[in-house]
C-alpha cells in the first residue's frame, strides 16, 4: 500500500479549517475540521505520531452537555482515487478513542472558547 500524501488529502478536502492547539503532553498539534449541524470532522497531525494515524477521521456528534463518537475513518487509496473508508473494527476504534479523546477534549474546548466571542 502506499503513503497518501499531505497534498492528496487536501485536495479532496478542500473544505478544511486547519488550526494549532497546545497540548500538555504532546505538543503542538495542527488540526484539520469541518462542521455542520452539530456534526464535526476532525484530523490531527503532530510529531511523533504513529505512522498512518494522521490519516484518521473523527465523526462527532455534538450535543448541550458532551460529544459522542459517531465513527472513525481513514483514507485509504483505491484505484487510483482517495477514499474515505469507515473503520469496522471494534477494537481499533476503541484504542484510537482513548488515544486521541484528551486531543478531542481540547479542541472542542478550545471552540467553546472560540464561539462565545
Amino acid at each position: 500500500m502506499r503513503k497518501i500524501e499531505e497534498e492528496e488529502i487536501k485536495e479532496n478536502w478542500p473544505s478544511a479549517v486547519e488550526g494549532d492547539l497546545e497540548h500538555p503532553e504532546l505538543g503542538f498539534i495542527h488540526y484539520w475540521t469541518g462542521e455542520q449541524r452539530g456534526r464535526i470532522v476532525l484530523r490531527f497531525s503532530y510529531e511523533g505520531q504513529a505512522e498512518g494515524e494522521s490519516e484518521k477521521m473523527f465523526f462527532i456528534n455534538l450535543s448541550q452537555e458532551a460529544w459522542v463518537l459517531s465513527h472513525i475513518s481513514t483514507f485509504k487509496s483505491q484505484d487510483s482515487k482517495l477514499k474515505l473508508m469507515k473503520i469496522q473494527s471494534f477494537k481499533e476504534q476503541d484504542e484510537l478513542i482513548k488515544k486521541y479523546r484528551s486531543l478531542i477534549d481540547l479542541f472542542l474546548e478550545s471552540r467553546k472558547k472560540r464561539n462565545h466571542f
